[in-house]
């Protein structure tokens, strides 16, 4: 049986994945406490702050999730286009698996609670800013200036986020990884990524070869 001490742990990782797939406003409190098997009582103890207080926690988990996805998406990758597909394929894959309800890991909260919170809208940007941030790093390694690193992260981010929404409307990972892949085949043939060299040869489109170790 989990330990009465990883409740708030558990209720905020429940959380997230109830956020994700249902929505904020489709979530009860008490469906946090069944789907973590938190004591009943809980709730308020370990979020004097309510509703509001767990969703923020939610929204910094995913944060944390959407930089070690990154991390993991770029063991053994060459180039920003095998970053991508590898990035894509652990995306596909998740959607497929949840019945096409979990896409990104905060974009329902977003469409339901930006236009209105102005408090969770600063968690939601230090969010992406995470994202663009571990995405541009690991660009950066590749000889892409910081200002063009930081350019190809939000790209990336946007046709990832407007490619979940129309697979997620179908029902179908296709139309999916019809633009990550275009995605990757640009960012693969692009020279000026390349730092210093408007003439620079295109990045290899060699996978992610992952360690033995």
């Amino acid at each position: 049986m989990p330990r009465r001490s990883d409740s708030r742990s558990r209720m905020i990782h429940a959380a997230a994945r109830l956020f994700r797939d249902r929505g904020y406003y489709a979530t009860a409190f008490s469906d946090v406490i069944q789907a973590s098997g938190a004591p009943r009582g809980s709730t308020y103890f370990h979020f004097p702050g309510g509703k509001q207080e767990l969703a923020r926690e939610a929204i910094a988990l995913a944060g944390d999730e959407i930089e070690q996805m990154v991390a993991a998406a770029a063991v053994g990758c060459e180039g920003p286009g095998s970053l991508v597909r590898a990035l894509g394929d652990m995306v596909a894959d998740r959607l497929e698996g949840s019945g096409y309800r979990s896409g990104c890991a905060i974009a329902t909260m977003v469409l339901e609670l930006a236009p209105q919170s102005e408090d969770l809208s600063s968690e939601f940007e230090k969010v992406f800013a995470r994202w663009r941030h571990a995405l541009a790093r690991q660009f950066e390694t590749w000889r892409i200036t910081p200002g063009r690193a930081t350019d190809l992260a939000d790209l990336v981010m946007s046709v990832f986020e407007g490619a979940l929404i129309v697979s997620r409307a179908a029902r179908d990972i296709d139309p999916f990884r019809r633009a990550i892949e275009g995605l990757a085949d640009l960012v693969e043939h692009e020279p000026r990524l390349l730092a210093g060299s408007s003439q620079a040869a295109p990045f290899g489109g060699a996978g992610c070869h992952q360690g033995t170790g």
